[in-house]
């Protein structure tokens, strides 16, 4: 490796810490839509029951947010792991996300105050965190076909 291709070590800022919003042990209800049954003309028609909790902490340096969601929907499990960061070629919030059914994912993120927009390739979200932190709205969208359905919506509420 030259010298002119050593990395330059990332500076954490306030980007880095917008995501304390994450942080703690959370419990979150609602409903899923998705799947290969999702009827397109009420898209919410088939909806199973959502019950989850994920922990969000720090790794160590404080550069990246862990996210562990263990979810049943519908009886079956679905756990979720999640990397969030801050790219430090861009300056962007992403979110990196591995699934037990395999599935990896990568998502922007973008953040407008209390509104965090995650968007990817085949589904997209939308999380806002109420004025106190305590509590996030979650609707996630997906496109199975040609176009945005309805995923699952979820209430989270903050239990530390």
């Amino acid at each position: 490796m030259s010298h002119s291709e050593i990395e330059v070590a990332p500076v954490r800022d306030h980007k880095h810490r917008a995501l304390n919003v994450f942080l703690g042990e959370w419990r979150a209800e609602g409903q899923s839509y998705g799947s290969s049954h999702q009827p397109v003309e009420d898209p919410r028609s088939a909806a199973e029951l959502w019950v989850s909790a994920h922990t969000g902490q720090w790794h160590t340096g404080e550069y990246f947010l862990i996210q562990d969601e263990r979810a049943v929907i519908g009886g079956k499990p679905f756990d979720t792991l999640s990397v969030m960061g801050v790219d430090a070629n861009t300056g962007h919030h992403f979110a990196r996300t591995f699934e037990n059914h395999g599935f990896y994912r990568h998502y922007d993120v973008l953040v407008d105050r209390r509104v965090w927009t995650i968007t990817g390739e085949r589904e997209r979200a939308q999380i806002e965190f109420s004025e106190d932190g305590r509590t996030q709205t979650i609707a996630w969208e997906w496109r199975p076909k040609d176009r945005w359905l309805p995923l699952c919506d979820r209430i989270a509420r903050r239990q530390d």
